[in-house]
């Protein structure tokens, strides 16, 4: 005698299904909204505001004094400070041109106008000076760059390296603070005060 195959109600297929899936659910980390602090119960901390070729320009009675640039800008809810990727600065005296800031990343106030920078900062002048360091702070208001770790600064032949930095943008005055070591050619470059 053959028998037949038991006949299941759509009512029991449902709830076999469901027993299943919550099963399922139980096993797999980050999926049980019983625990408090488990990716269900955390809201994902995404940009509110990305903008992509993103560019400041500071001037002061109509002349430019900085322009900033990223390859991407991110605004974060509750932040004022602005997220950047890819940084460029370029500083001007009188509406001219003298030097450039490049970080990987960065971290700039809309209200102060200060940034802090750090990745491969590198800080070049029109004459062919050259900073490199791993941060940086630009204070608008002083007009100065500074940080208080390893820096490497270049000009010519001569060698100038240290831990802690204040300098201006156009590194003519430029004063590093601890464990100084130099390697100065006997007639290098002047009309700058380096300490």
């Amino acid at each position: 005698m053959v028998g037949r195959a038991p006949e299941w109600s759509q009512r029991t297929i449902l709830a076999a299904l469901a027993a299943g899936l919550a099963a399922l659910l139980a096993v797999l980390p980050g999926c049980s909204s019983s625990e408090p602090g488990t990716a269900e119960s955390e809201p994902a901390n995404l940009p509110e505001q990305q903008i992509f070729d993103y560019r400041i320009i500071e001037s002061e009675g109509g002349v430019r004094q900085w322009v900033l640039d990223s390859e991407r800008m991110e605004k974060y809810p509750q932040k004022e400070q602005l997220e950047l990727y890819e940084v460029r600065m370029q500083f001007y005296r009188e509406g001219e041109f003298f030097s450039t800031l490049t970080s990987d990343r960065g971290r700039a106030n809309p209200q102060t106008k200060d940034l802090f920078c750090w990745g491969n900062v590198v800080v070049v002048t029109e004459d062919g000076r050259r900073l490199e360091t791993e941060e940086l702070h630009y204070d608008d208001q002083e007009g100065l760059i500074r940080n208080e770790v390893y820096n490497r600064f270049t000009w010519g032949d001569d060698v100038m390296t240290g831990t802690g930095l204040e300098a201006t943008p156009d590194l003519e005055y430029l004063e590093i603070k601890e464990r100084v070591e130099a390697e100065v050619e006997d007639e290098g470059p002047t009309g700058s005060e380096v300490r």
